[in-house]
Order: C-alpha cells, then sequence, then structure tokens
C-alpha cells in the first residue's frame, strides 16, 4: 500500500511537471509575426508564457478595412494545454494541444464546424500557422517572419 501510494505522489508530481513544461515548450511562438497575402497585411503577436498562458493577437489589414481576433495558449486545470480562438471578440473556441515538439504544436477540437485542426510551426524566423479540417482536404494557411516589435 505504502509503494502504491508513493508511486501515485511521483505521478502526479511528474504530470504536473510535464504539463507545466510543455506549456513552457511553447515559447517559441513567442515574437511578433509580420507578413503579406493577396494585399493583406497579417500580423500576429504572442506574449510569452507567464502567469500559466500565453496571450496572443492578430489583425490583418486590407485597404481601410481590418479584422482581428484574440488567442491564448494555456492550461486547464485538469492539466490539459489548451488554445482560445475569439474571433472578432466573439466567444472563445477551444482546441486542445494533440501534438507538441520543439516546432510544430497542433491543437484539435473535432466536433468545431471548421476549422477542426490549428497547426502552428516555426522554422527559423518563418512561423506557419494553418487551420484545416478533420482529414486535412480542406484548409488555409499563413506564413509570417519575425519582425522588430517598433
Amino acid at each position: 500500500m505504502k509503494k502504491l501510494l508513493l508511486f501515485l505522489v511521483l505521478s502526479l508530481g511528474t504530470s504536473t511537471s510535464l504539463m507545466s513544461q510543455s506549456l513552457q515548450n511553447l515559447n517559441w511562438i513567442t515574437g511578433y509575426w509580420t507578413g503579406n497575402t493577396q494585399g493583406v497585411d497579417m500580423e500576429e503577436l504572442w506574449t510569452p508564457v507567464s502567469g500559466n498562458m500565453i496571450l496572443g493577437v492578430h489583425r490583418d489589414v486590407f485597404g481601410e478595412n481590418s479584422a482581428y481576433e484574440f488567442l491564448r495558449i494555456t492550461t486547464k486545470k485538469d492539466g490539459s494545454i489548451v488554445y482560445l480562438a475569439s474571433p472578432s471578440g466573439k466567444e472563445p473556441t477551444e482546441f486542445t494541444l494533440s501534438e507538441l515538439t520543439s516546432n510544430k504544436a497542433v491543437f484539435e477540437n473535432l466536433s468545431h464546424d471548421f476549422p477542426q485542426r490549428i497547426i502552428y510551426s516555426r522554422s527559423g524566423d518563418q512561423l506557419t500557422a494553418r487551420i484545416e479540417d478533420e482529414n486535412g482536404e480542406k484548409g488555409m494557411q499563413w506564413t509570417w517572419t519575425k519582425t522588430d516589435l517598433e
């Protein structure tokens, strides 16, 4: 019985530590990212991990018009890491982290209409975001370059 209790205590401590470390492992997304696609100036800004979350904001500017999205990556009480997207300030849609490497994060919500998957990846000074359906057949992709925040 003592061995089981010790195992459970150590397991819980390790799980919490791993979840916390996983959020820290998303720090590669941090920075100010800009790009232009088909005449749309795009920018995305991600803060470093602090207070158990990473905050992000996205803005598209096309002529005199613009669109925006508030973003958040955080750890829930159950230890899962989630990405919350609030386009135009609407109620957030939650996507759960399903894959994490040193330069790629995949978030999924298979019950959402579209997108069902959000994928961020980084290669050097390039950050790419892709949204897609469950099968990856329908999707859109954007790439930004790391830029100094003025």
